[in-house]
């Protein structure tokens, strides 16, 4: 019997980690059912916001009749409506993504942010909000659109449980197509490792932004990539083009790392140029840890 997708993503160590917290956006959502956020749109709800004169075609349920008796005049009351908030994940999943280290206790890239993913999705779920899924390569695979309900909450566990590495990737053109087909506003969690010119990742994500798109951006590295800890004649292969380079990596450490360094500087000053929450993630640090970590620096924001 296949795994169940819930319990294979979803451990105590990890629920126990974000039970205590709640997602919220900083932006105003637009949305249509009753739940957490203030909309900007008005309508009927238990919040009172004001009044304003009655016009015709008004429905008389909103006519304030004690203002009627005061004024003479009809006015009908205004609700600040409530909605649900949008949540999506867009998970890359291209070659790059698939680096297994020599180490078997670690998870590689994809499998990290596809628990990343799940928790965040989990979390969203359980506050009556809707979770999405986009996965890419130079492509979107997979478009799961943000809506409630536990069967969608399944529907995207059963996918990360299936999802596989490979091909290139082409973060600025998939941002900029998937931005077409989330017209509602929230918040989308990028989880990639950003590979690729920095100055055209960046203008991906200027393009989310201005949109309204509150983004945040998880930049995934393993162990191996931050510290290249290789200290014999070793041939790197690159995971998307399969072009291979042979060299001594304790003669070419020190420019790797400086060039790593630049890239990683590059990505962080572009998220906050255009307001994006970042996080440099280590996949040797606790999933349970990130998420929490950054859970808690939300909740602390917010106050």
């Amino acid at each position: 019997m296949p795994p169940n997708p819930v319990t294979h993503f979803l451990s105590p160590q990890l629920l126990s980690s974000i039970d205590s917290f709640e997602l919220k956006a900083r932006i105003m959502v637009d949305g249509m059912y009753a739940s957490r956020h203030r909309c900007p749109s008005y309508g009927y709800s238990v919040e009172f916001v004001d009044h304003r004169e009655y016009t015709p075609g008004d429905e008389p349920r909103t006519i304030d009749w004690k203002m009627l008796g005061r004024t003479e005049k009809y006015f009908v009351k205004r609700f600040e409506m409530e909605s649900n908030m949008n949540v999506v994940t867009l998970l890359d999943a291209s070659g790059s993504m698939g680096y297994r280290t020599q180490s078997t206790e670690r998870l590689n890239k994809l499998e990290y942010g596809a628990y990343l993913a799940a928790g965040m999705s989990y979390l969203v779920s359980g506050q009556q909000d809707s979770p999405g899924l986009v996965t890419f390569d130079r492509e979107i695979r997979d478009f799961l659109p943000p809506k409630q309900g536990q069967r969608h909450l399944f529907s995207i566990l059963a996918r990360l449980q299936s999802l596989k590495s490979g091909g290139p990737t082409d973060l600025s053109k998939v941002l900029k197509t998937a931005i077409q087909r989330l017209p509602r506003r929230g918040i989308l969690l990028l989880v990639s490792d950003c590979y690729g010119e920095p100055a055209e990742v960046i203008d991906g994500l200027r393009h989310l932004r201005a949109r309204g798109q509150e983004l945040v951006v998880f930049q995934l590295l393993d162990h191996d990539e931050i510290n290249f800890p290789f200290n014999a004649l070793t041939a790197f292969r690159d995971l998307e083009s399969g072009s291979e380079v042979m060299c001594d990596p304790v003669r070419q450490q020190g420019l790797y790392k400086k060039r790593l360094a630049e890239f990683l500087d590059a990505i962080k000053a572009g998220c906050a140029g255009c307001g994006a929450d970042y996080r440099l993630v280590n996949t040797s640090e606790p999933i349970e840890m990130v998420l929490r970590d950054y859970l808690q620096f939300r909740r602390e924001r917010g106050r």
